[in-house]
């Protein structure tokens, strides 16, 4: 009887510290930045990357900067402010979608 509870024991110590062993398979968070792009687009547009203003007024301006400096603003957070179907809020948010901006939040102005 003896040697049945010692092997049994032996082997309940071998599972658990196998399992112990295993890598955490939850992912670690990197602290990253990631450069902002901050649009208010109301008559006017108003444009910051990464704390600098852009010299951008009209939705045409701004089509043309974001179709030259696409590929490196796509992973940036994209932040824009306004009212929709008023100015040029609606005709901004077409334009980052077309180029595919992926990370886009909407502040909606309740005025």
């Amino acid at each position: 009887m003896k040697p049945l509870f010692l092997c049994l024991a032996l082997c309940l110590c071998g599972i658990q510290q196998g399992y112990s062993q295993r890598p955490d398979t939850a992912k670690s968070k990197v602290n990253t930045t990631y450069p902002y792009f901050i649009i208010t687009a109301g008559t006017t547009i108003n444009a910051f990357y990464n704390d600098k203003p852009l010299n951008i007024s009209t939705i045409e301006e701004f089509n043309d900067y974001v179709q030259k400096n696409a590929k490196g603003m796509k992973d940036s957070r994209v932040i824009v402010t306004g009212k929709p179907k008023f100015g040029t809020y609606d005709d901004v948010l077409k334009t980052l979608s077309r180029n595919k901006f992926k990370n886009i939040t909407k502040n909606i102005l309740k005025d």
